[in-house]
């Protein structure tokens, strides 16, 4: 391997690495973020929960409210009941009374119906609320381990650019051009070697696509140290001595 193929050899090598380090902070990254959108899911359902048990306990109210003037009004007519002197009165005192108490009893059994829910919706909110401060403390866990992640790798990071640039430094600008835009492609992995499955055959092969690789372009590479792509993949290739 030549000076050219060998400086992009190490290139390579510190683009690799930069991109592994990357790549982990990336992964951090996107389980904090999805942490946090369970986390604002998990509050929008207790909010929904708490809007719902707020409604039936204001459902509770309004019926024993009612409940209250009806039970009067029933004490009301029971006394008009002795006061009464004809039985046409009566009657139609009697009436109202049976009216409002069959009114009575179906609140009553709406109230009870509503008491049920409510203490139903309780015990549901309360699990909504231990949902989410586990989701909470997942997300704190989370985001400690990225900036955990975050501090431990700035220093190696900025040794890596520091080391990227400087041998970046040893290649004319239009390989460098071609290097970035296969380290884009490729996450890193610019270069490919060149395979030569059956010593006896002057047949190759790209270790970066398995793809077949004419037998000129492998002789070239042993004569020459010239920057030389794959053509289905686009890598640069290289050839290893013992090849």
């Amino acid at each position: 391997m030549g000076a050219l193929l060998e400086s992009l050899r190490i290139l390579q090598d510190i683009e690799l690495q930069i991109v592994d380090i990357r790549r982990q902070l990336t992964a951090k990254q996107r389980s904090a973020k999805r942490q946090a959108a369970k986390r604002r899911v998990a509050e929008e359902t207790l909010q929904a929960e708490r809007d719902e048990l707020r409604q039936a306990q204001i459902q509770m109210d309004d019926i024993d409210v009612d409940l209250k003037g009806r039970n009067a009004n029933v004490s009301k007519l029971r006394d008009n009941l002795n006061t009464v002197k004809t039985n046409k009165e009566y009657a139609a005192v009697l009436s109202q009374l049976n009216n409002e108490k069959a009114d009575v009893t179906r609140l009553e059994t709406r109230a009870y119906q509503l008491m049920e829910a409510v203490e139903a919706k309780k015990k549901l909110v309360q699990e909504h609320e231990a949902a989410v401060e586990q989701e909470m403390r997942r997300l704190t866990d989370l985001e400690g381990q990225l900036g955990q992640s975050q501090n431990s790798f700035a220093g190696r990071l900025e040794v890596l650019e520091e080391e990227r640039s400087k041998a970046s430094s040893a290649l004319d600008h239009k390989t460098l051009q071609l290097f970035n835009r296969l380290s884009e492609r490729y996450e890193g992995e610019v270069m490919a070697r060149v395979i030569q499955p059956y010593a006896r055959r002057q047949e190759y092969l790209c270790d970066g696509c398995n793809m077949a690789l004419a037998a000129e372009r492998a002789n070239a590479l042993m004569t020459h140290d010239d920057v030389i792509t794959c053509d289905n993949c686009g890598r640069i290739l290289y050839i290893d001595k013992t090849t």
